[in-house]
This record gives structure tokens, C-alpha cells and sequence, in this order.
């Protein structure tokens, strides 16, 4: 088996329910990121997620087990956590895996889909919880194609720190 020669970053990507649209921009903008910054680097960043909602029930281990491996947690939110609110659970743990020394995240982001007929009182208070957290960084979107270039930004940051880390590392 021949190597590759690329660092893998993996990125674990998390968009319950009706969001196929965010979380395939998404994957397209890693994409670019990988072609224009990474790749030339000998980097990429991995995507890692689900395409559908019932593998967190069923894979629930394997899933978790996912995240801790991963670098990188990308979270979009409109107004569903998926069943019996897996997604958010997740999303703590991703949260506990960047707290931890031990395990490789960096970081995770939130992307928040603007849900301007939200009514449901437990979804708006969490998604201010969400707003007010000081340990993610969360991004308001109101349609797919102004999170791309947000995602964008994000995962070009993460390419430049990589850049960053390992140019520090050979200097060393």
C-alpha cells in the first residue's frame, strides 16, 4: 500500500435534522479549503459526520468515539437536536473533548441558522444559551449560501494554525 504523505485533521461536522443543505455547503467549503490552503501543505482536513439522524441512536458509541478523535467540531443549529437530543449531547461532549489536554480537539464552533418564527420556548433558551457561551464561537446565518464563506474563514484559520504549528515544531 502506497502512503499519501498528508497530515489528516479530522473535522467532525454535526447538522441534525432538516439541515442536508448547510451541512453539504459546508463539506464544500472544507473542500476549497483543502484544495487552496491544506493540500499544498501536505495537510488536509477530514470530515467526519452522519447523513442521517437515526446512525447517532444506533452508532451512539461510534459516534462519540469519532469525536474524541477529531480536531476540529463543527456544529449547525436551526431548531432540532435530532432524536431524543443526541446531537446536543454531542455537542457537550465535543465541548469536553477541546477541555481535555489529553484529546486532540482545538476547537469547536457553532453555527446558528437565523429561525426568525422559532416559537418554542426550550429551543430559543437554548439557543441563547448557545449566543452566550464565552468558550465557542458561534456565527448567525440566515441561508446556506452566506454560511460558506463564514465556514470558510473558520476552517482557513484552522489550516493557518496548523501552518503555524508545525513551521514552530521543524524550527525546534
Amino acid at each position: 500500500m502506497q502512503k499519501h504523505g498528508f497530515e489528516m485533521h479530522p473535522v467532525f461536522l454535526s447538522a441534525p435534522g432538516d439541515l442536508e443543505k448547510e451541512r453539504d455547503t459546508c463539506r464544500t467549503a472544507l473542500g476549497e479549503i483543502n484544495e487552496s490552503q491544506a493540500m499544498p501543505s501536505r495537510n488536509l482536513l477530514v470530515t467526519l459526520g452522519l447523513n442521517n439522524d437515526s446512525h447517532i441512536v444506533d452508532f451512539r458509541s461510534a459516534v462519540a468515539d469519532n469525536i474524541r478523535q477529531c480536531a476540529y467540531f463543527i456544529q449547525v443549529f436551526e431548531d432540532d437536536w435530532g432524536p431524543k437530543n443526541l446531537f446536543r449531547k454531542m455537542l457537550y461532549l465535543a465541548i469536553d473533548c477541546r477541555d481535555d489536554a489529553a484529546l486532540p480537539m482545538r476547537e469547536v464552533v457553532v453555527f446558528l441558522k437565523a429561525a426568525p418564527r422559532e416559537t418554542d420556548p426550550e429551543i430559543l433558551a437554548f439557543r441563547k444559551e448557545l449566543e452566550e457561551r464565552p468558550d465557542i464561537r458561534v456565527f448567525r446565518f440566515d441561508q446556506a449560501e452566506n454560511l460558506k464563506p463564514q465556514v470558510v474563514a473558520v476552517c482557513g484559520e484552522w489550516v493557518r494554525s496548523i501552518l503555524d504549528a508545525s513551521a514552530a515544531s521543524a524550527g525546534a
